[in-house]
């Protein structure tokens, strides 16, 4: 899976057929609503490879490319309807028939839409690269419409390791910043380091909500088994009975409890997920448009048919806002993974519960002796599962509580 590792990014080999544009620049369009250009910096223009006549006015699509799957842009589309920034990788299309790849993030803007591009470097970027190939020639050969390709590419993303396409986007921001870092000599970035640790730590939680899931749908069978071993053992009302019976009754509370944390849909962590997902993508976009803002105002004025002072107003004043959304985002994310964490070892001390009533059927075991039938494989079984769900609850608390310090430092920072 494409999420399990974070390999070194790829060495960039020259390609003729790309249009060059180095690891350093910043690029940037903004349209309006209907995705007109209406501006953009002097790097966007001498890639595309447009003359400025042509671009300004022009629909955005024209630098679009056909090997893009449609699906991106569906899903680029109903993100920005809804008012919220979305990132993707994008193969674009300049004048003299060249391609150049992008990792875009495109923010709503009252008026329209800014699209901030860096290069991609990352292994992420390498690996994804076929799955376009893919997708692409799978909307050919099946006629697909950009929703129903969006739904193939949503099927196929848990498939490579992410929840959905907004944790796949989190972590392709981070990972493209952080190679682009790596590249400049930048690694050791204080930004760059928390959109890693902070994702690191939830891929962990995540794995671990996964297995705790599995186990707990393989608990609710037990007080079963132990009713029908029962049966076997004693008459009805003896002392198994009881001991299963008392097992099935405490663990009730606790079973829903965990469906809370993690089996049902809408679960704490999935929830987490999501927001600490959306915390380190708004983030990674308030990063990137803080260094366009920054290359534009060393641009030679002049070099693009736009008022430069307001276009300069225009991207600090959204430099702000991101800044804005990325200390709210964080706030929340450290919320979503305080009550991750509180959930978490809550149930921890419920299980404490289970454990008595557990050692009580060690206690009748010994009794039967070599009479227990299947008692002390049931037993055995229920031990690994306690142990298990109480060590992944654990982990899960511990990377939660990791995930608010991290979030609530890199929050304060940004207030600064």
């Amino acid at each position: 899976m494409l999420a399990d590792s974070r390999m070194a990014a790829p060495r960039l080999a020259f390609d003729p057929t790309e249009a060059p544009f180095g690891v350093e620049e910043i690029f940037y369009s903004r349209t309006d609503r209907r995705g007109v250009v209406q501006a953009g910096n002097a790097v966007f223009q001498r890639v595309c490879g447009h003359e400025w006549a042509r671009l300004i006015g022009a629909p955005h699509r024209i630098i679009r490319h056909p090997d893009t799957p449609r699906a991106v842009f569906w899903v680029l589309w109903q993100a920005l309807k809804a008012n919220r920034p979305i990132g993707a990788y994008v193969k674009n299309l300049a004048q003299d028939g060249r391609h150049y790849w992008v990792f875009s993030v495109v923010l709503p803007l009252a008026d329209g839409y800014l699209s901030v591009r860096i290069k991609p470097t990352s292994a992420l970027f390498a690996a994804i690269k076929p799955e376009y190939e893919a997708l692409a020639a799978r909307e050919k050969a099946e006629a697909l419409t950009p929703e129903a390709s969006a739904a193939a590419l949503s099927a196929r993303l848990p498939e490579l390791g992410f929840a959905d396409y907004p944790a796949f986007m989190a972590r392709a921001l981070g990972d493209e910043i952080a190679a682009r870092d790596a590249a400049l000599g930048r690694a050791g970035d204080p930004q760059a380091l928390a959109l890693a640790g902070i994702g690191g730590l939830l891929e962990q939680a995540m794995a671990e909500q996964k297995e705790l899931s599995a186990t707990f749908e393989s608990l609710q069978s037990i007080p079963t088994n132990m009713r029908i071993v029962a049966s076997r053992l004693e008459p009805a009302g003896g002392p198994i009975s009881a001991i299963s019976d008392n097992y099935k009754i405490a663990s009730h509370e606790i079973l829903l409890r965990l469906r809370a944390l993690a089996g049902q849909r809408g679960n704490l962590g999935d929830t987490m997920a999501e927001t600490v997902g959306q915390g380190l993508f708004l983030l990674g976009c308030a990063r990137v448009q803080a260094e366009c803002v920054r290359q534009f105002q060393n641009e030679p004025q002049g070099a693009a048919p736009t008022d430069h002072a307001a276009e300069m107003a225009h991207l600090r004043a959204l430099e702000l806002e991101c800044a804005a959304q990325a200390r709210t985002g964080l706030a929340e994310a450290a919320t979503a993974a305080a009550g991750l964490a509180h959930a978490s070892r809550g149930i921890r001390r419920l299980m404490l519960g289970l454990d008595s009533i557990r050692v009580m059927g060690r206690v009748e075991n010994g009794r039967l002796r070599g009479n227990a039938g299947g008692l002390a494989a049931t037993l055995d079984q229920l031990d690994r599962y306690h142990a298990d769900i109480k060590s992944r609850l654990e982990a899960i608390a511990g990377c939660s509580e990791q995930i608010e310090q991290m979030a609530q430092t890199r929050g304060a920072k940004a207030a600064a």
